[in-house]
């Protein structure tokens, strides 16, 4: 099936915007509008993980954000930080941890999981066992 003019031109601009705000390249930028980051961020829970892989607080989503997102604010020995979530059950049981970490940097949010559900129990998982303060907001 043929898409007309007026299509394609919709698709390249699209695909344009995607490119310009760093989607398109993989950088796992939020998209939206300031007012939705507001409210996703504004709900931010600050912790510190101490010499640990894992974070010892279980968090759980709410309504307020679709993604699972990391704000390193304090970090001693480094600006950046790999890390992923590992999703637990409703008894607290861990079902599963994400396969890869994602890199997280120092005073600026990053996604770490997307299209998460609400009221889903999670802990973060660091690849290094150094210690670090963040905030979370799901």
């Amino acid at each position: 099936m043929k898409r007309s003019i007026a299509t394609r031109a919709k698709a390249g601009t699209f695909a344009a915007a995607l490119l310009v705000s760093g989607v398109g390249l993989g950088l796992g930028l939020a998209t939206g509008s300031p007012a939705s980051a507001a409210t996703c961020y504004g709900g931010a829970v600050q912790f510190t993980k101490l010499i640990d892989h894992t974070v010892s607080q279980m968090f759980t989503t709410s309504s307020a954000c679709q993604d699972i997102n990391l704000k390193i604010t304090n970090s001693p020995s480094d600006s950046t930080r790999e890390v992923k979530v590992c999703f637990y059950r409703s008894d607290n049981t861990l079902n599963y941890c994400q396969a890869s970490f994602r890199l997280a940097t120092l005073d600026r949010w990053a996604v770490i999981a997307t299209d998460v559900n609400d009221n889903v129990k999670y802990r973060y998982a660091f690849e290094s066992s150094r210690s670090v303060t963040a905030y979370t907001a799901d």
